[in-house]
């Protein structure tokens, strides 16, 4: 009764938002890494604060935290204590997951097909059978396998507690390789490397169903020296071939990466960051190569190297995330080396978080509000949902409080007035 009670109340309060703010939703949210830790060049470290160095990394921009629900053979919700359960629900971008049994049924976690078996065999007899009430079971593509993967550095790479007969090998995706049709792109779970085979080799399988927002390809030139994805509410920096500041030849060390991207000012904005993993594999183009990239809203794209993102290769914390936009291939490298750079803001990112704006990152209400968010509303679907709604409209909130003193104030004064009522309810 008392998570309703507290439902109800955020359900109001983001209520006034909508009657304040007019804009388009995010339509693919892109599921946040999981990694919570910080590192250096070499080990982990205590989260450095603003203007340290290696601030802006990865686990500082919490971005729609991993989510799921276990479902039963009719997709029911079931508790997170639940021992059995079918399929799995991916809270954050709606995928309904085949859950690996180890019991040598055709869900067998040791199962393995060559590409074109994975479909014509594995998906047809799902399909066939009505797997979980459902006949539009498909192979995943190469960004919604990724975005599985859990960056905490465990083995295997995913979270067991609801995928927990996952091999620590190479999974297969529905992509293409673009530049080789005999090849096809998989994930390897013991890394979280993104990487193609020859279809006629073996590798695991695990059906997905659900709508598709791989592509993430809806972009708009702003005119300003910066590039939007509408699926997902990212601002991308364009590069230029200037000389400049922002050339797209400049190469950066991973620190001096995070450096630049924190002290980056553009179009009036000066929230940019290094964008984590996921955020830079959404822009890779899968269906191209040399460059794997739309050309024609990122025009100085380099394909030659990789890029830079925010989110440590946890198993070696030497090493970084990187995206080799030549066809898309993810790997980790020495954070030593000298690589491209592509800043980023807006989306679901901890900076749009209108408490964090009004109060502080490490403030007392964020962490109080955090707390009820991962603790309460994130243990029903309804609350979920509310968490969903929350990241997609945060963008908006905050930039009608940026840009109108009147309602930053409002909105501190209904934040205020949230934190009390929830604080009652305790």
């Amino acid at each position: 009764m008392k998570a309703k009670k507290e439902g109800i109340v955020l359900v109001t309060f983001f209520a006034v938002f909508f009657l304040s703010s007019i804009a388009l939703a995010v339509d693919c949210p892109i599921p946040d890494t999981g990694q919570t830790k910080c590192y250096n060049n070499t080990q982990e470290i205590f989260c450095p604060l603003p203007g340290q160095p290696f601030y802006g990394q990865d686990a500082q921009y919490p971005c729609n935290p991993q989510s799921y629900t276990k479902l039963d053979a009719n997709g029911n919700d079931l508790p997170n204590s639940a021992t059995e359960w079918i399929m799995v629900q991916d809270n954050v971008t709606g995928l309904i997951w085949e859950n690996k049994t180890d019991d040598g049924s055709i869900h067998d976690k040791d199962n393995i097909y060559n590409w074109n078996d994975a479909q014509s065999v594995f998906i047809a007899t799902l399909n066939s059978q009505n797997f979980g009430g459902y006949s539009d079971w498909r192979l995943p593509t190469v960004k919604e396998l990724s975005f599985l993967v859990n960056g905490s550095g465990l083995d295997p790479l995913i979270n067991t507690t609801y995928f927990p007969n996952t091999v620590s090998s190479y999974c297969w995706s529905s992509t293409t390789y673009a530049s080789n049709p005999y090849y096809a792109w998989y994930v390897y779970f013991l890394y979280g490397d993104v990487n193609y085979s020859y279809k006629s080799y073996g590798s695991y399988v695990r059906a997905v169903r659900g709508g598709q927002c791989g592509s993430f390809d809806n972009f708009i030139d702003n005119g300003d020296g910066t590039v939007t994805n509408t699926d997902t509410g990212l601002m991308w920096e364009l590069k230029t071939d200037d000389g400049g500041n922002r050339d797209k030849d400049n190469r950066y060390t991973w620190e001096e990466a995070l450096s630049y991207c924190e002290n980056l000012t553009l179009a009036r904005y000066s929230d940019w960051r290094l964008p984590n993993l996921n955020e830079l594999q959404s822009i890779v183009d899968y269906s191209n190569y040399d460059p794997s990239i739309n050309t024609t809203f990122f025009p100085n794209a380099v394909s030659s190297w990789y890029y830079w993102s925010s989110t440590t290769y946890a198993y070696f914390p030497e090493g970084a995330c990187v995206v080799y936009f030549y066809d898309g291939y993810v790997y980790s490298s020495n954070k030593s080396y000298y690589y491209y750079v592509r800043a980023v803001r807006s989306g679901q990112c901890g900076s749009l978080c209108p408490t964090e704006q009004l109060y502080g990152e490490y403030s007392e209400q964020t962490d109080f509000l955090r707390h009820f968010r991962d603790n309460v509303l994130n243990t029903t679907p309804e609350g979920r949902e509310l968490i969903k709604f929350y990241y997609e409209w945060s963008p908006v909130i905050v930039k009608s409080m940026e840009e109108n003193e009147e309602f930053k104030q409002d909105v501190k004064q209904m934040i205020d007035g949230v934190v009390t009522l929830i604080g009652e309810e305790e």
